[in-house]
């Protein structure tokens, strides 16, 4: 005679609160950045050359217009031809009270053209403020472009304290999406870079 087996197989609370808590945080809407959008924009050509949709993970739920106002984790844009943003790179060059340009950061950001990528080379106007700052790069691909992110752990924020900011340029064909932001000071648990990095990765460039 053969047996009947019944297995009763049960979720434990603990489970489900955490699959609901990992659906919570991958939630997401579709932004558009346009000059029509709210927010923090530049342009050295035409904007509409940089018109682009990403994933916004960080405030699903506020609308367009709110969420441009928050200025998190980007808080302001620019439209670059490609070539402007090759030549800039990044660094934390600044001209001081004796009209001098000195650097905040013992490297900066260039584009190597013999091997098309981005690199860290030191800067030789560095001026070292009482802690060593070097800039993290970070080599960026989205959906149709590719780039760099430049993260500077000791930006000195609006109230005087010391926090995280971003650079980024994204490049799309002759153009370049180009942006920053800087955390917000006091607020538990954020993560500027992680941020910022999701949403770059989301971007991507509407071709006319």
């Amino acid at each position: 005679m053969n047996a009947l087996i019944i297995v009763f197989i049960s979720a434990s609370p603990f489970a489900i609160a955490s699959a609901q808590v990992a659906k919570a945080e991958d939630a997401s809407v579709i932004r558009a950045l346009s000059s029509d959008s709210n927010a923090e924009i530049s342009s050295s050509s035409s904007f509409d050359a940089c018109n682009v949709h990403f994933s916004d993970y960080k405030f699903p739920e506020l609308c367009e217009a709110e969420y441009f106002e928050k200025k998190t984790p980007i808080a302001e844009w620019s439209c670059l031809y490609s070539g402007e943003a090759f030549e800039a790179g990044y660094d934390a060059q600044q001209v001081n009270n004796e009209g001098i340009s000195v650097s905040g950061a013992d490297n900066k950001i260039i584009y190597d053209y013999k091997n098309k990528v981005w690199k860290s080379v030191p800067d030789a106007t560095y001026v070292n403020g009482g802690k060593n700052n070097h800039l993290s790069l970070v080599q960026l691909k989205s959906k149709n472009a590719s780039g760099f992110m430049a993260i500077n752990r000791m930006t000195e924020l609006k109230d005087g304290s010391v926090g995280e900011s971003v650079y980024f340029c994204l490049i799309h064909d002759n153009n370049a999406l180009c942006g920053s932001g800087v955390n917000s000071s006091g607020v538990e648990g954020e993560d500027l870079p992680k941020d910022a990095l999701k949403l770059l990765e989301s971007i991507s460039f509407d071709d006319n």
